[in-house]
């Protein structure tokens, strides 16, 4: 039985080549040590002619063998040739030991050689026979010497030993092959895994969120992961597209500041021409020296979101455990006061005091209700749907519902846009902006209009579906502005403040984005930008 293994035929055919080369040296050497010393010499000393004529034959084939297969590895694939071949270089060699007298000639143990060579290029049971055939072929040699000459060299002894020595040496480097090849075999598999390891590990860091960056010692990117490259697209513009482009002069002085002090926290940076802010973190490549430096860039939404998720969650603690406290005494003082107005013996200016009472117990019962919204966690799983059509159906309800819509202009393109959203969440946060938005229309032009339009727009280095929700009113105040998403914020005076802060919570809970921005006719525009549907890792 023949066990080959294509997979290593790449070591295997090393010894062949080392082998050929030897295969042609070896008569070649015989032939001209017999030529330039055959007095000398006891080689050919039993038949000289058949000494020439196999050493010539031997040259001839090992040449044509070598001429056949450069590289050793076609009889590598074929182990019946290879094994003629071998069986070949048994017969030459039993024909060279018969023309010298035999083994005293010392030419048998050229068969060492080639029985090493067979049991590392054939594994399993051939080179067990070789070896058989290559005893039996000089223990004939020296049997038919012993019989045919009339005063034979008596070598059976040593011949014997040599036969012994051959299946020694067959055994032996079979082992020993066997081993190697296990080795090679464990050293390939583990090779393996680690370029498997290192396509997963490199497929996660391009997938990553936070970007991930090797800034050399001389300030150049080395590489980059493809939300680094999205992120810093802005920085780099105007650059030559070199292969380490440069570091930008805005990272550059964060890196030179945490050099001089590792321990300090840098400083959240702003990136043009984008709405992002970016937390970086630095970390040396090899501690123990002056490598090359991690930086990994973390959008800062991102853990601002964190961090309103645990307010939100203390938020809601808090909450639950003063609901019953404040809510218990309003309702007493709220049905005190209803039972007090209801009074016969009440004057008019006690009713007044009274109807103060209760409207402000409504409005504080208002800001509590507005309170629990804000920080009600809901579970729901978000779920895909088309934009347009979802819309459609949100606008024909709400117009249904509210007297003060007259018209909402709805727009969307492309039709197809689709979204991974919390629809009961964004029914809450659409609700809050279009009663906004209607109020104010209304106070400005005495009509509750809206025009809503939506789709996919490049943002960020990337098409992102979004929804804008514009009203004719007379606008927000620059003063306003800048406190429109605070809690408890409000210019009306029966407000909370807590609707458009619970409508952008909302929106982040979806992993979307609410702003505020001026259109270029100067109208108020409230825009979500919501997470790519194609681009969500969970």
């Amino acid at each position: 039985m023949v066990t080959s293994s294509k997979h290593y035929s790449g070591q295997i055919s090393n010894v062949a080549v080392v082998y050929n080369i030897y295969r042609i040296v070896l008569p070649l050497v015989l032939l001209v040590t017999y030529i330039s010393g055959r007095d000398n010499t006891q080689f050919g000393e039993i038949d000289p002619t058949l000494f020439i004529q196999t050493c010539t034959g031997y040259a001839i084939f090992a040449v044509v063998i070598a001429f056949l297969s450069p590289d050793g590895m076609r009889f590598m694939e074929n182990q019946k040739i290879l094994t003629s071949t071998l069986l070949a270089d048994i017969l030459a060699i039993s024909l060279l030991v018969f023309s010298s007298g035999g083994s005293s000639s010392g030419l048998g143990l050229l068969m060492i050689v080639t029985i090493a060579s067979s049991s590392i290029m054939i594994r399993g049971r051939i080179s067990t026979f070789l070896a058989a055939v290559a005893a039996l072929a000089t223990i004939y040699c020296e049997l038919y010497l012993s019989l045919s000459l009339q005063n034979p060299p008596n070598q059976f002894i040593q011949t014997g030993f040599l036969g012994i020595f051959l299946f020694a040496t067959s055994l032996y480097i079979q082992t020993l092959t066997e081993r190697i090849y296990k080795a090679a075999q464990l050293a390939d598999e583990q090779a393996s895994n680690i370029v498997d390891l290192e396509k997963l590990n490199n497929e996660i860091i391009q997938r990553m969120r936070t970007g991930v960056a090797v800034i050399n010692n001389a300030n150049q990117l080395v590489s980059m992961n493809s939300s680094a490259q999205i992120t810093l697209a802005p920085l780099l513009e105007g650059q030559s597209s070199g292969s380490h482009p440069e570091l930008p002069e805005l990272l550059a002085t964060q890196l030179n500041t945490w050099k001089v002090n590792p321990r300090r926290q840098p400083q959240p940076i702003a990136i043009p021409q984008s709405n992002k802010q970016l937390q970086i973190s630095f970390a040396f490549l090899n501690p123990e020296s002056d490598s090359d430096v991690l930086m990994f860039m973390e959008d800062n939404r991102q853990i601002v979101q964190r961090v309103r998720q645990m307010k939100l969650a203390s938020l809601g603690r808090l909450t639950a455990s003063i609901a019953h406290e404040v809510r218990n005494p309003l309702g007493a003082i709220s049905h005190a006061s209803q039972l007090l107005s209801e009074s016969a013996t009440a004057s008019d200016e006690d009713r007044r005091m009274l109807t103060i009472i209760l409207n402000h117990c409504k409005r504080i019962n208002m800001i509590i209700e507005d309170v629990l919204d804000a920080s009600r966690q809901n579970d729901s799983a978000p779920t895909r749907v088309n934009l347009k059509n979802w819309l459609q159906d949100f606008v024909a309800s709400y117009e249904a519902t509210h007297e003060i819509c007259e018209e909402i202009i709805l727009h969307i393109e492309p039709a197809d846009t689709e979204v991974n959203v919390i629809t009961g969440q964004l029914e809450q946060v659409l609700n809050n902006l279009f009663d906004n938005g209607l109020r104010y229309s209304q106070r400005r032009t005495g009509k509750g209009t809206l025009t809503v339009t939506g789709g996919r727009e490049v943002r960020d280095g990337r098409l992102q579906p979004f929804l804008h929700v514009i009203d004719d009113g007379p606008g927000v105040s620059e003063d306003a502005e800048a406190h429109l998403f605070e809690p408890f914020h409000t210019t009306e005076q029966t407000g909370t403040g807590l609707g458009l802060y619970i409508s952008r919570e909302l929106c982040e809970a979806n992993q979307s984005q609410l702003v505020f921005n001026r259109t270029s006719e100067g109208k108020s525009c409230f825009s979500i930008y919501f997470s790519d549907p194609d681009h969500i890792m969970e």
